[in-house]
């Protein structure tokens, strides 16, 4: 199977979660950066990790998923990490869903460490078990 991590991090929180999820089954996250991300085959499963800055998703996730096609993508697994706002999962999902492009599960969202004293110590290795066990069953719902 195809799997791939994609994800933007500015602080570091969203990418402990895609570490987490790579490790779990055995591939390499990669972060988002200035340019394009082609794929040359399908991907069974993608999963796509960002946190919230002012109220919306990173540029850089945007455009990335402005870019996916669905005929290239066959399934996305979300996660993200909020300061406040917990809503960057479904904003995520409702991208995807709009580009024709199933989304596998709820997305996977949790607590990040925002500023210096809001959610410290997150995401801890709770947050991280669940991402890993999240990653699992989305990875057992994919149709191969």
């Amino acid at each position: 199977m195809n799997i791939k991590v994609f994800y933007h991090s500015s602080t570091g929180n969203t990418e402990k979660l895609a570490r987490a999820i790579a490790d779990t089954l055995n591939i390499q996250a990669k972060q988002l950066g200035e340019d394009p991300i082609s794929f040359s085959e399908p991907v069974d499963l993608l999963f796509i990790g960002d946190g919230i800055y002012f109220g919306k998703a990173n540029k850089r996730t945007r455009s990335f998923i402005d870019r996916l096609d669905a005929k290239m993508i066959k399934n996305v697994a979300i996660f993200a990490t909020y300061g406040g706002e917990s809503k960057i999962g479904t904003d995520i999902k409702e991208m995807i869903q709009n580009k024709g492009i199933r989304v596998v599960d709820d997305p996977f969202t949790c607590k990040g460490q925002s500023w210096v004293f809001i959610n410290r110590k997150h995401p801890n290795e709770t947050d991280l078990s669940k991402v890993r066990k999240y990653a699992k069953n989305a990875a057992a719902k994919v149709d191969r």
